[in-house]
């Protein structure tokens, strides 16, 4: 369907104010993140802005619905590639390694959602379209923890639910991710590489688990290679360019 002009500036506005919101969020803070502000900076009234959002807290769940559709991109890339379920499980967990690298602040962002009040002022539209995403993303994972279970890859014997395996491996990977962008000096507790430590980890869980096949180095080392030069080679390059900027600053 084409847009007329009008429309198109709606959208353009729109994606622009979601735009300066996002740079709020990122750099001063939920707190901050007022219409007041976005007006401001973007040199519109606050009527205008209001036109488009019916409080802060709505464009806090449109942004973290704007994370979570690349996150779910990622996830289906993942689950779709050609490899055994470990592989997959693997290269979920390392998907949402890369979708928090690339994007600013996104794993705290969505944290913002389970303040007090912030999904009773958003939009029932805009809570749906998150709860759809989340179930979207959750599919994913347990779609191969499932078929691991199923194909033998993971033996059923007395092991916890496909639902607990994906929430403990959900929980590894968040909070992992949240720590590393937090004020806590990681490198003088000796996690110089938190990326790779959480990888490690995540490995020796599934070999806990007697996930078949079991970790071995070089197969592990093919698998990332993969994901960085095929899956994952567009994202993989944009974390290799930002982690240089960062250094030289």
């Amino acid at each position: 369907m084409t847009l007329s002009r009008k429309q198109r500036e709606i959208a353009e506005r729109h994606a622009l104010f979601l735009e300066i919101a996002h740079e709020i969020l990122s750099v001063e803070g939920f707190h901050v993140l007022s219409m007041e502000r976005i007006a401001e900076l973007a040199e519109y009234s606050k009527g205008t802005v209001y036109q488009h959002f019916s409080c802060k807290e709505e464009i806090l769940v449109q942004l973290c619905n704007q994370s979570m559709h690349t996150l779910c991109s990622f996830f289906e890339r993942a689950a779709s590639f050609d490899g055994t379920p470990r592989d997959r499980i693997t290269a979920l967990f390392y998907a949402h390694q890369l979708w928090s690298s690339i994007g600013s602040n996104q794993t705290e962002m969505l944290q913002h959602l389970a303040m007090h009040g912030v999904r009773d002022k958003a939009t029932e539209a805009s809570l749906l379209a998150h709860d759809q995403l989340e179930q979207r993303i959750f599919s994913c994972a347990l779609g191969i923890i499932e078929e691991a279970i199923k194909t033998g890859d993971l033996p059923n014997r007395k092991k916890p639910s496909a639902s607990e395996i994906m929430f403990a491996c959900w929980s590894l990977g968040t909070g992992g991710q949240l720590l590393m962008t937090s004020d806590i000096r990681l490198s003088e507790l000796g996690i110089t590489d938190p990326s790779s430590s959480l990888l490690s980890m995540l490995t020796h869980t599934l070999d806990g688990l007697d996930w078949q096949p079991l970790h071995k180095d070089a197969h592990f080392k093919k698998l990332i290679t993969k994901l960085n030069t095929d899956v994952f080679a567009e994202e993989f390059e944009q974390v290799k360019l930002q982690s240089i900027k960062d250094n030289q600053n």
